[in-house]
């Protein structure tokens, strides 16, 4: 089925798109931030001066003992705790999107089949390249045989539409609670650290790194918004397909299933974040615009 290919390859180059954009966003971040405080310990012990100066940990730490007497074993250990920690979010994000992917898939091939639906001669059905080709199979006349095979074929449609669907509500369920969980600490964190980079605008180390933490936050909130707009679409296009199929041409007992695939192809698949926002560019862009509304409120009063 060379529509289902060319979906997949497409679909396949997003999904290292995005997989690659969420490992690079939050590596980079991390190094960004604990580079800075690692490198001017490194020209400390290259470089000893004569006078003693407190060093300092990549963010701040209070671990009940003198952290100046035991700073390297500390230093490492949050050194550590931190990549984990990056590493357990590029993690997660990775495995929302790949799920998510899933989903796409189904809907796809849900797309697919509805727009193929006429087609009986799986030859023929391998054979198109293009849409042109679909436009020339319009008109055609179904012998009884045959139109016992479109109602099955459109019913097989049916049941895969309702795995898809399944399958999108568990994606949902699944990540629902930790999306909300994360858009708000991703709020909380871009707001604060956007204060922070521009309190620091005087020192160039500190600014680059409060500033890469706060673009991450924004790249976060995108990486976990996008999945669900890409679903979205995914659910628009299945229901093209089925306004776009040859229904005209089905035999009469198909018209009643028909008009319920089309009813309930109006019905989107959603990931949303606890049910009180859809995961889409729109969402991303409200989010972005109250971030940037709850900086400028804090910024008056800092």
């Amino acid at each position: 089925m060379p529509v289902c290919v060319s979906d997949s390859k497409s679909g396949l180059f997003l999904l290292i798109l995005q997989f690659y954009n969420s490992k690079t966003y939050v590596y980079v971040t991390v190094v960004a931030y604990i580079t800075i405080p690692a490198v001017s310990l490194t020209f400390d012990l290259i470089r000893p001066s004569n006078y003693s100066q407190e060093k300092s940990f990549p963010i701040e730490l209070d671990y009940g003992v003198d952290t100046q007497q035991y700073f390297y074993y500390l230093f490492v250990h949050s050194y550590v705790t931190i990549a984990i920690i990056a590493n357990l979010i590029a993690s997660c994000d990775t495995t929302y999107m790949l799920y998510a992917q899933h989903a796409y898939a189904l809907f796809a091939i849900v797309s697919f089949e509805l727009r193929t639906v006429h087609i009986l001669d799986t030859n023929v059905l391998m054979k198109l390249k293009d849409r042109r080709l679909l436009e020339m199979r319009k008109n055609i006349e179904l012998l009884s045989g045959e139109q016992k095979q479109m109602h099955s074929k459109l019913f097989l449609c049916i049941k895969e539409h309702q795995n898809a669907i399944k399958y999108s509500k568990l994606v949902e369920s699944l990540f629902t609670k930790s999306i909300f969980a994360q858009l708000f600490f991703n709020v909380v964190c871009l707001t604060i650290a956007g204060v922070e980079t521009v309190m620091k605008l005087g020192n160039a180390a500190d600014m680059i790194r409060f500033g890469s933490f706060t673009f991450a936050q924004a790249i976060h909130i995108f990486v976990l918004c996008l999945p669900g707009q890409r679903l979205l679409n995914h659910n628009e296009e299945v229901h093209a397909a089925a306004c776009e199929a040859m229904w005209y041409i089905f035999p009469k007992n198909c018209h009643n299933t028909y008009k319920f695939l089309l009813a309930r192809t109006s019905a989107f698949s959603k990931i949303t974040a606890l049910k009180m926002a859809t995961m889409s560019m729109e969402t991303f862009l409200a989010i972005i615009q109250s971030a940037m509304s709850y900086f400028t409120v804090l910024s008056s009063v800092t």
